[in-house]
């Protein structure tokens, strides 16, 4: 499971700095830049905070599907994880 992309382009598309992002869903700065890297697993509870505050569910974050991605956000995310391949 590689989240550590789909964060990074998730936070771009939203147009946030990592720190920011990690103060949104609460998660320690240097423990989110670590997630991002994918040198430290986003936990559930982590990414059901994302989808809280951003309406970006699990389905995304762990398995990639766009589906249950605000319609906003996913032609924005997809262009972003292809740049990022």
């Amino acid at each position: 499971m590689i989240v550590a992309p789909r964060l990074t382009a998730l936070r771009e598309a939203l147009g946030m700095t990592k720190a920011d992002f990690s103060d949104m869903i609460e998660i320690d700065r240097s423990s989110y830049t670590k997630i991002e890297k994918g040198e430290k697993p986003l936990l559930p509870r982590q990414a059901f905070k994302i989808y809280e505050r951003f309406g970006v569910d699990m389905n995304y974050i762990y398995l990639g599907q766009v589906g249950g991605v605000p319609q906003k956000l996913s032609k924005t995310l997809t262009t972003i994880l292809n740049t990022l391949h």
